[in-house]
């Protein structure tokens, strides 16, 4: 109880600048994937929600472009703390939903795209686990890899709990296997997510044109691999084709990107290296904190966006 007091303090304005002494003076990058409304078949941060954290954000925060990035860790302030926002994968609902609060309030973005996705009805792969899962005819399924484990299929939360699992054990895998058991489960769910039937989730190029007001477009590979997953070569091989694919739709050379899941085991040194030789100047990690001058520019922390109310939105831009 007492602890929920002082974050309902901390998002009101007085309370905010009082409990300034106790932030650590660091840039905070927010992390969102998906901003939706109630009728959309994937769920995300809801959009009113989102509105109200960014009007939030305007009134106590610095709202700084990716470019900002080396001068703010260099500057920090406690009390109007600067942070950066953040997108990652590039669905359309950036475009529909998130882009009209950002240009109404003015504050700069970066979306991280998968570049192979865009202007197409295809799924990246964690999304195709979500939609089989909930679009499946069966009441449980055995999966390929643990066939004595039964996941029930029941209501929604159910079918949520069992995609949860699913990627869990296949993000740990190396990208030819889990490409392998990924497609004996969508077998055994019944269930092809390519057929269409969940709708072009992704921008197209012309969306993300019209958003170049207040967005950079950043990496994020071209097809979604974990880059710890796959060879040396073909991570490369990943980070370079995505660079050219944005530079020439865009025509601006990306500068920022974002590791697929990101986690510290999803990327590697070799990684970071690659990053530099393609011209990437920044490289975001999901790892969860805030940033100074010491953080490594190659694995930059971000703060994950699920809060339910103000108050734990405010108390994640504080670095808790």
């Amino acid at each position: 109880m007492l602890r929920q007091l002082v974050k309902w303090g901390a998002a009101r304005e007085p309370g905010w600048a009082m409990t300034a002494p106790l932030r650590r003076s660091a840039v905070v990058v927010l992390m969102y994937h998906r901003i939706t409304r109630p009728e959309d078949p994937f769920k995300g941060g809801d959009v009113e929600q989102f509105r109200d954290q960014m009007l939030w954000l305007k009134r106590h925060c610095r709202l700084i472009a990716p470019e900002e990035y080396f001068g703010a860790v260099q500057r920090p302030s406690r009390l109007r703390p600067a942070v950066l926002v953040t997108f990652d994968d590039g669905y359309r609902d950036y475009h529909d939903n998130a882009y009209p609060v950002l240009h109404e309030l003015k504050i700069p973005a970066v979306v991280f795209v998968a570049t192979s996705f865009l202007g197409s009805n295809r799924l990246i792969w964690t999304d195709a686990v979500t939609w089989a899962f909930l679009r499946s005819a069966k009441k449980t399924v055995c999966v390929p890899w643990a066939t004595r484990t039964s996941l029930p299929l029941g209501d929604g939360t159910e079918r949520e709990r069992a995609a949860r699992i699913a990627k869990d054990y296949l993000k740990d895998l190396p990208d030819a296997e889990r490409q392998h058991l990924q497609a004996l489960l969508f077998g055994e769910l019944g269930v092809d997510p390519e057929d269409g039937s969940a709708g072009r989730q992704m921008l197209t190029w012309d969306e993300a044109r019209a958003t170049l007001e207040f967005t950079r477009y950043g990496g994020h590979t071209h097809t979604h691999p974990i880059l710890s997953q796959i060879s040396a070569e073909a991570a490369d091989e990943e980070i370079r084709l995505c660079r050219d694919r944005i530079q020439a739709e865009i025509g601006i050379a990306p500068r920022f990107f974002a590791y697929p899941n990101g986690r510290a085991q999803d990327f590697t040194e070799q990684t970071k290296v690659s990053l530099a030789r393609n011209g990437f100047e920044l490289g975001f990690a999901t790892i969860e904190g805030v940033n100074d001058a010491r953080s490594d520019r190659y694995a930059i922390r971000r703060q994950p966006t699920g809060a339910r109310t103000l108050a734990d939105f405010a108390w994640l831009v504080a670095g808790h």
